[in-house]
């Protein structure tokens, strides 16, 4: 496709944050002039537009904060209701869910950034995707990578995330290239296929684009559940990263040494505690700045996500800013001994171990140096083996060493989904104003 050769991500780093900082002006300019929210922001700390002059005045514009958006949700909205094309919303599963306006405009930028991510990943115009994301009930995931797939001229069904039986039907009959899903539910998939004795690898699937769960380690080796993954189904994997507030997504290329920024539709910071630039290499917060973005443009805003970040031109010549695997979420950062982990950590260390049917992390209030972690395991034998496999893997792999308590798959059902409240299952929960028993 010719949007390929004029990707703004091929270029080198100079002209990249050359386009951007035009591009970030023009951002700057809108929503000072449509933007309720940022017009009196900026307008109380006394910056114009005209104020930043160059990408290196980005960091003195305010941070804009996700509790922020939750309480003044509509004030950032920089369009009439009429202009609106698509609402969608986050989970909620951290506090009150945010709704993101878009455009037909914005629907636009949202199916060209899914095109690079998928011409990352070395998609075709003549690729078929079998496509196993929620694409209702105000996901923005399944719809962009629907409308993304149909933009860069491959094929595309719409197969659910339901019914295992018919996920392997449809990929027998439709005869696929590619799988756009989460890891989790591949590793159904791929389980199932192996239960009716067919040999994986003779169906037409060759690569699977997964979403929502990280598939690798710190060091771009795959994760727990990444080599699980492998080992059930040997497809190319590729890790990609999807934030519904700025309605954008990353990518890794054939490389898979880290997910590529889009250039041209977003600016890309990662930083300290203290709102200080975080060097190549080291973890910090991801924090997104939006670009030709019409309905809901954001300044700086913090995701909440762990990573770091990589600037040196890759080998596949893209020259665009790539961030790590997502190491965890700022929240929910632990403390043991003195140390710092996050429950990815864990759970890469879990999906190691045989045996495991489901599990949930919890958290309690400790005492100044440590954090009291707890991990259920939901299991049908509840043998003393396992428990020992598993103190051993996390000890290993994440260097904390939990209580680890062998119970019922429902139980640990009823936990992940709040007894049936949450639409979004939950692996770690947080206690920590409650002492554990």
């Amino acid at each position: 496709m010719a949007i390929s050769n004029k990707a703004l991500e091929f270029n080198s780093k100079e002209t990249i944050e050359k386009e951007q900082f035009c591009l970030l002006q023009e951002e700057l300019d809108y929503i000072s002039k449509r933007s309720p929210f940022y017009r009196n922001v900026l307008r109380k700390i006394k910056i114009k537009p005209a104020d930043i002059k160059s990408m290196h005045d980005l960091s003195s514009l305010p941070l804009t904060k996700k509790e922020q958006l939750q309480k003044h949700n509509w004030g950032f909205s920089c369009v009439d209701k009429k202009a609106i094309a698509d609402i969608v919303s986050t989970t909620g599963t951290t506090g009150a869910p945010v709704f993101i306006v878009l455009t037909k405009k914005d629907l636009g930028r949202l199916a060209r950034n899914e095109v690079y991510s998928f011409l990352c990943a070395g998609a075709t115009d003549n690729d078929t995707f079998h496509l196993a994301v929620t694409i209702d009930n105000l996901f923005l995931a399944g719809i962009a990578y629907y409308m993304g797939i149909i933009e860069l001229g491959a094929s595309v069904y719409r197969a659910g995330m339901h019914n295992i039986k018919r996920q392997i039907l449809l990929l027998k009959q439709l005869k696929p290239t590619g799988i756009m899903t989460v890891p989790s539910f591949l590793l159904q998939i791929g389980k199932g296929i192996r239960e009716k004795k067919i040999n994986p690898m003779s169906l037409s699937v060759k690569k699977a684009l997964l979403v929502g769960e990280s598939i690798r380690d710190q060091d771009f080796s795959l994760s727990g559940i990444g080599e699980l993954l492998y080992k059930t189904w040997p497809l190319d994997l590729y890790s990609t990263f999807g934030n519904s507030e700025t309605a954008i997504s990353y990518c890794e290329c054939q490389y898979k040494q880290g997910a590529h920024e889009h250039s041209d539709l977003i600016i890309t910071e990662i930083i300290d505690e203290n709102g200080k630039a975080m060097p190549d290499g080291e973890s910090g917060e991801l924090v997104l700045t939006t670009l030709q973005t019409q309905g809901m443009p954001l300044l700086r805003y913090c995701t909440g996500d762990i990573t770091f970040k990589i600037t040196e031109r890759c080998a596949c010549g893209r020259g665009s800013v790539r961030i790590g695997p997502i190491l965890g979420r700022k929240s929910q950062m632990l403390k043991y001994k003195g140390t710092k982990v996050y429950p990815k950590a864990i759970e890469s260390a879990i999906a190691r171990v045989k045996g495991v049917g489901n599990y949930v992390i919890e958290a309690f209030t400790g005492d100044d140096f440590s954090d009291k972690i707890v991990v259920k395991v939901g299991c049908k034998k509840k043998r003393d083996s396992l428990r020992q496999a598993l103190c051993t893997d996390i000890e290993a792999h994440a260097r904390v060493t939990p209580i680890v308590k062998l119970v019922s798959v429902h139980e640990v059902d009823v936990l992940q989904s709040d007894n049936g409240k949450n639409r979004k299952l939950k692996t770690f929960i947080d206690h920590r104003t409650i002492k554990t028993k």
